[in-house]
């Protein structure tokens, strides 16, 4: 679920970025069921199928996680 270096980052519809090029500096692993899985992958898919655009794992779990702590009182993530 990396973000491929060098790629230049687009705004996907519904807020989620495609593709990003970000310094990371920490690994998380994210244990997922059979059935969250193939939710994902269903989304993503579905997603490209609709846009055009790619979007990856890692944007929307990102774009995800910062709507989660925004609405937490975290403003920011880093």
């Amino acid at each position: 679920m990396a973000m491929r270096a060098g790629t230049r980052g687009t705004q996907a519809s519904a807020g989620i970025p495609a593709v990003e090029n970000h310094a990371y500096v920490h690994t998380l692993s994210l244990r997922l069921t059979g059935e969250q899985y193939r939710r994902l992958r269903r989304f993503v898919t579905g997603h490209e199928d609709r846009t055009g655009q790619r979007i990856t794992h890692q944007a929307v779990l990102e774009t995800a996680l910062g709507e989660y702590l925004d609405r937490h009182g975290t403003s920011t993530l880093g």
